[in-house]
């Protein structure tokens, strides 16, 4: 059986998605949550914060065109 999820159409500018808690965990790991890199990249933004090294963004864009 595969991941459940049921997309919630409410405008065209979001979208929400329902996953039930039991599909959470296999919805985290299908999106890479649980990938080391991903984790290695959670602690170095934290101690980036922890020590004030952070910039004000508008949008997600900002970063992929730095």
């Amino acid at each position: 059986m595969g991941l459940q999820a049921e997309v919630i159409k409410k405008d065209t500018s979001t979208i929400s998605l329902e996953i039930k808690k039991e599909d959470f965990e296999s919805f985290c790991n299908a999106i890479g949550f649980f990938k080391k890199e991903f984790i290695e990249l959670l602690e170095s933004s934290e101690r980036d914060h922890q020590q004030k090294r952070i910039k004000e963004r508008k949008s997600l864009m900002e970063i992929l065109s730095d």
